[in-house]
């Protein structure tokens, strides 16, 4: 990488630069809205975060959140609410989970909303993620 290395693709019109944060963050648009298509599309934004990280990137969209434990006694999860969803803020909670036996040891966040279902951002691939076949949630699996 010589002297004039600028991160771009090289001599291509324009020399496009990588901005892999703005490109993740597309997973919750600016107003604070999600789809199905963007949690698909930028699934991994939400793995290796900490709950802590996760509820400050809500905050950075506008929602007002809290914090709650599962309401399952075995269960490692975090919840964050939010307090202040809408129209546009659609998500009403984030489940982080660092796994457990009920789904084989597999982290995964779950996004829930007000208007198009839950989201289940599963950190591996589905021979390892254990279901009761009763999910409610939409599952997106590791990409290979």
């Amino acid at each position: 990488m010589g002297a004039g290395y600028h991160g771009g693709f090289g001599n291509t019109e324009g020399s496009l630069k990588l901005n892999l944060q703005l490109f993740a963050n597309r997973a919750i648009e600016p107003n604070g809205h999600v789809t199905e298509q963007s949690l698909s599309d930028h699934r991994e934004y939400f793995w290796g975060k900490s709950v802590k990280k996760i509820e400050k990137i809500l905050q950075k969209h506008g929602y007002q959140t809290k914090r709650r434990p599962s309401i399952h006694s075995d269960s490692k999860a975090k919840i964050i609410v939010t307090t202040n969803h809408s129209k546009d803020k659609n998500i009403t909670q984030i489940q982080v989970s660092p796994g457990s036996k009920r789904h084989g040891h597999i982290p995964y966040v779950k996004v829930s909303t007000n208007d198009s279902g839950k989201f289940k951002l599963v950190n591996g691939f589905p021979h390892q993620y254990k279901t009761d076949n009763k999910e409610k949630a939409k599952i997106f699996f590791r990409r290979r």
